[in-house]
C-alpha cells in the first residue's frame, strides 16, 4: 500500500522567525510551499499541498527521527544531522543511513574551539601540554558527539588516542564514569563561559561571526 502523506520535520527556534533564520517561510513560499501555522509554533499546514503535513520538533533530533522512518524528509543543519549521526556510531555501533537532498543554503556557521588562554596558541601545542599532564581530559560543547569525534581525530594524528580510547558523555559537572580519556560534558549554552571559568579543558561551538571566541587553527 502506497504512502498517501509526506511527513516533514520543520525545525522549531529562530528559523521559525521570519525576521531570523534566512526567512525559511519566505523561502518556502517562493518555491510553492506556502505555510500557515509554522511562524507560531505550529502545527505547520502547507495549504497549497495537501499531502504534505509538518512535524514541527527540534532538529537535534530530527536525525534519529528519520532514522526510525518517524519523518520522511526534514529541514535541518548538517551540525544536527552529523551529530546524531555520530552519536549511534559512537555509542551504539550503529549506522542512520540519511541522503541529503539539497542544501537550502542558510545558517552558514562554523564550529570553533576555545581554550583558556592569555594569547593565541597553536592547537596541537594545546593538546601535546595538556597530554603531559591529564589522563583525563575534558571537552564541553552543545554538541557532545561532534566535539569527541573532533577530539579523537585531533589525537589519533598526534600519535595519542590510545591513551585517551576511553571515552564518557555527561551532563555538565556529573561525576566522571571514567578515570582517564576523554569526558565530554553536554552544555546547553555560554560554553565559552565554561572553559573560561575553568569548568573544562576545552570547548567547542557553534558560531556565525566566531569574534568573541579563541579560535585555535
Amino acid at each position: 500500500m502506497e504512502k498517501e502523506n509526506l511527513l516533514i520535520g520543520m525545525p522549531a527556534g529562530s528559523l521559525a522567525d521570519s525576521n531570523r533564520g534566512g526567512n525559511l517561510i519566505q523561502l518556502l513560499e517562493n518555491a510553492g510551499f506556502k505555510t500557515s501555522g509554522y511562524e507560531s509554533g505550529g502545527p505547520t499546514k502547507f495549504s497549497t499541498i495537501q499531502y504534505i503535513y509538518g512535524w514541527d520538533g527540534r532538529p537535534q533530533e530530527f536525525g534519529s527521527q528519520l532514522g526510525i522512518h518517524e519523518l520522511d524528509v526534514a529541514i535541518a543543519g548538517d551540525d544536527w544531522i552529523q551529530e546524531r549521526q555520530l552519536e549511534m556510531q559512537l555509542e551504539y555501533k550503529s549506522e542512520i543511513p540519511l541522503e541529503k537532498v539539497l542544501s537550502l543554503k542558510r545558517g552558514n556557521v562554523k564550529l570553533v574551539g576555545i581554550v583558556n588562554a592569555s594569547e593565541e596558541i597553536m592547537l596541537s601545542d594545546f593538546l601535546t601540554n595538556l597530554c603531559k599532564d591529564k589522563e583525563l581530559i575534558s571537552i564541553v560543547s552543545e554538541m557532545p558527539y561532534i566535539a569527541l569525534n573532533w577530539l579523537r581525530d585531533r589525537l589519533d594524528k598526534m600519535g595519542m588516542l590510545h591513551k585517551y580510547n576511553e571515552f564518557s558523555v555527561q551532563k555538565y559537572k556529573t561525576p566522571s564514569r571514567i578515570t582517564k580519556g576523554i569526558i565530554v560534558y553536554e552544555t546547553w549554552g555560554k560554553t565559552e563561559a565554561k572553559v573560561k571559568n575553568g569548568g573544562a579543558d576545552i570547548g567547542l561551538e557553534i558560531t556565525q561571526s566566531g569574534s568573541a571566541i579563541r579560535i585555535m587553527a
